[in-house]
């Protein structure tokens, strides 16, 4: 009797549950997941058809049952709606961003292009550094002092 009963539904689902508890208490991890395992665990009762249609739906699959309930643990101790509609908007927040960089760095091609143009046609020089020579060269720009002296 005791072999049929650790052949259960539930007994192989809830001894799936111990072991990944175990594991994660032993290399102490994941502690959202031990305490939904625990909650789990206190509903033997209210799980019992749980257990059995994922028996029945993951016969065939040898891994099947470990991978659902760790998905399971995963999910629940991790999603959350609130999170969720903070993520999508943060998301929102950097394609805008995304944007107005690309939208920025478009304007400054097309300053860059007319400044070659007038530097190149014009006749005046602009005084651009093109090369790291040049820049140590220059000599420093000093600001006025605040002082109005």
């Amino acid at each position: 009797m005791t072999q049929a009963k650790n052949r259960s539904p539930q007994a192989k689902c809830e001894n799936i549950l111990k072991s990944e508890r175990d594991y994660n208490v032993e290399h102490n991890i994941l502690p959202s997941e031990v305490a939904i395992i625990d909650r789990l665990l206190r509903r033997p009762l209210e799980l019992l058809k749980v257990y059995n249609e994922l028996e029945e739906k993951l016969d065939r699959s040898p891994s099947g049952l470990r991978t659902v309930l760790r998905t399971l643990l995963s999910t629940a101790a991790f999603w959350c709606p609130e999170k969720s509609a903070l993520a999508r908007q943060e998301r929102a927040k950097l394609r805008e961003v995304n944007r107005k960089i690309a939208a920025s760095a478009q304007k400054l091609a097309e300053l860059l292009e007319e400044r070659e143009l007038l530097n190149n046609h014009s006749g005046f020089f602009g005084g651009e550094i093109y090369d790291v020579y040049s820049a140590i060269e220059q000599p420093a720009v000093t600001k006025p002092s605040s002082s109005g002296m």
